[in-house]
């Protein structure tokens, strides 16, 4: 049998919302917080100091906390520091 790969499509930003909102409250703000701390990992790219060091381990650790709520709801919502892990 052969199998194509689909290619990923952006999701709505209305769909999004609605997603969100069918979300148990802590879950719907664990994945904002896990959007910002993605933002803010990427910033901090290549880590030239040692004070960026510092903040992105801060990020990461931020990161875990966060990931470890979205778990408990589903495993596939954990996100891995560059994207998404499923």
């Amino acid at each position: 049998m052969i199998t194509f790969r689909l290619a990923s499509v952006p999701m709505p930003h209305r769909v999004a919302e609605m997603v969100l909102a069918a979300m148990p409250e802590p879950v719907g703000q664990a994945v904002m917080e896990t959007e910002d701390a993605l933002r803010e990992i990427g910033r901090f790219r290549p880590l030239a100091s040692a004070d960026d060091r510092i903040d992105f381990e801060a990020e990461l650790g931020r990161l875990a906390a966060r990931n470890k709520i979205l778990a408990a709801c589903h495993p596939r919502f954990a996100v891995s520091p560059w994207g998404r892990a499923a």
